[in-house]
């Protein structure tokens, strides 16, 4: 049997600025949706961050739940990370107002 894992060398950056997100109340809403509905909010919400993550040209690195996490200055090198992960945090602010709350219908 072969080996069908990829191994990547180490690699060491400097500097990154790296994005933490997380849904206020995602627990409580949860609770009054069903699991189809949980699903499909969060695709909506991470399908418009992975367009905000092509905009801003940062690294999507993982989405658990309702965690979404960017990093900027790796894996390519960038000077302008913090600019980049602030803006992408601020627009991020801005498109999740127009998104509803399923368990409510407001935004």
């Amino acid at each position: 049997m072969t080996n069908k894992f990829l191994i990547f060398p180490p690699q060491f950056f400097d500097s990154v600025t790296i994005l933490f997100s997380d849904v206020v109340t995602f627990t409580e809403i949860c609770s009054r949706i069903t699991p189809m509905q949980v699903v499909s909010m969060l695709n909506s919400m991470y399908s418009i961050f992975d367009q905000l993550t092509e905009k801003h040209d940062v690294y999507k690195v993982e989405t658990i739940g309702d965690a979404y996490m960017v990093v900027s200055g790796a894996p390519e090198n960038e000077e302008r990370h913090p600019e980049k992960i602030c803006q992408m945090a601020l627009d991020m602010v801005v498109v999740i107002g127009d998104l509803k709350d399923p368990s409510t219908g407001t935004a």
